[in-house]
């Protein structure tokens, strides 16, 4: 009898093991082809099969065939097997299947990260802000990025939130950060698996007042995703529109660090009001923000402003204020790029605690909820501004 998540992860694969995968002639572990294997309690299994090309009779006769022999194990009680392509036909599914499959995508054309010192000539996005698709009920959908990776973007993304919600709006969370995330741990909720509606759109985890939705309740967070491009891009464009939002104010995306092709296609191809960029004061992260600045430029997406996160440390003991990362460097990039400085906000120990135990820092009275709330309202007021000023000219060094 399996008794242990780890000796029914070793069953399903011992199964997936035998059954031969049409393309390429072997089993569905010799190909490789079974991603993201997670096991949730009450042994509840789910995975994604990777296929050539788009739906036809074999995928769905290779379909049934997985759950059949996988709902046969001792142990299981419940089998959802996510069929993905790197077709431009998304792959369809069942109602019943939850809305983590991958389906079409989108390809950077030649050129389009190559950066280019006549910024007077921005290159000419694939999309525009009238051809992509809304979400039913979602007034603004603001991305939170960072062009840099450890600058505490999920951190702010968590607070302002909260913030937000304390203004009084109505506010939802969407984590695309595919390869870490980290929403349903600062939430609180990582334990919590969503449900479905009867229209088969996943139903949001709600925490402290927020609708969150991330991968990290989709799949084993202790399994590493070993995902490409296109599958990432596809899983993200699912969870947006696959998810019963019900009447959100603001929806804020944690997007992925960095500016490569998730982070391309996710500004392209989501209906995104606005961008709001996190960085450090240390130039490394600062020479990425102007980076992150020409992609959300090139994709027709205003840059609501900048935040400089881990601004300064004031030491407890000694009472001295120390610059880690430098001092005001954000602050001046954002006033080279002609973008709205949104604030500093220091290195607080009780940040990153709270953070750890699923408690927004925001949610206490202090000096954090009034820095975040003063950047929550100047957010607030951006939506309300005309956004007809001319983007700042780019200059790339």
């Amino acid at each position: 009898m399996t008794n242990t998540n780890s000796d029914l992860k070793q069953a399903v694969l011992d199964v997936l093991d035998v059954i031969i995968h049409p393309d390429t002639a072997k089993s569905l572990v010799k190909s490789q082809r079974v991603q993201g294997l997670s096991i949730q309690n009450g042994g509840q299994v789910g995975f994604i099969i990777e296929i050539d090309g788009g739906p036809s009779p074999q995928a769905d006769s290779l379909q049934k065939t997985i759950e059949e022999a996988v709902s046969q194990i001792n142990g299981v009680s419940k089998v959802t097997v996510v069929m993905t392509s790197h077709s431009e036909t998304p792959q369809s599914r069942p109602s019943s299947q939850p809305a983590m499959a991958p389906g079409a995508t989108h390809r950077m054309q030649k050129g389009d990260g190559t950066a280019t010192k006549d910024a007077k000539r921005p290159a000419k996005a694939s999309s525009t802000p009238a051809e992509r698709t809304s979400l039913p009920g979602v007034n603004a959908m603001i991305a939170i990025a960072s062009a840099k990776g450890g600058v505490g973007k999920s951190s702010v993304t968590a607070n302002l939130a909260v913030a937000c919600a304390q203004l009084g709006l109505k506010v939802g969370i969407l984590d695309t950060d595919v390869y870490g995330p980290s929403i349903p741990t600062m939430f609180g909720s990582s334990e919590i698996e969503p449900q479905q509606n009867k229209e088969g759109k996943l139903i949001p985890i709600e925490a402290h007042g927020i609708k969150t939705m991330s991968i990290g309740y989709l799949a084993d967070t202790d399994a590493p995703m070993i995902w490409r491009g296109p599958v990432v891009v596809s899983a993200i464009n699912q969870m947006m529109k696959d998810v019963e939002w019900g009447n959100l104010d603001i929806l804020f995306v944690d997007t992925p660090p960095g500016t490569g092709d998730i982070q391309l296609s996710l500004a392209q191809r989501a209906p995104l009001t606005g961008a709001v960029i996190v960085s450090t004061p240390q130039e490394i992260a600062l020479a990425d923000v102007r980076r992150g600045v020409a992609m959300f430029h090139k994709t027709h997406t205003p840059v609501l402003g900048i935040i400089e996160n881990m601004a300064w440390f004031d030491d407890p003991v000694s009472n001295n204020r120390t610059y880690i990362f430098g001092e005001g460097g954000a602050k001046k990039t954002a006033e080279a790029l002609d973008i709205p400085f949104l604030g500093e906000l220091p290195i607080v120990p009780k940040i990153r605690k709270d953070a750890d135990n699923g408690t927004p820092a925001v949610l206490t009275n202090g000096p954090v909820q009034d820095s975040f709330r003063l950047i929550a309202e100047q957010i607030i007021a951006s939506l309300d501004a005309p956004q007809g000023k001319a983007p700042p000219r780019i200059i790339f060094e």
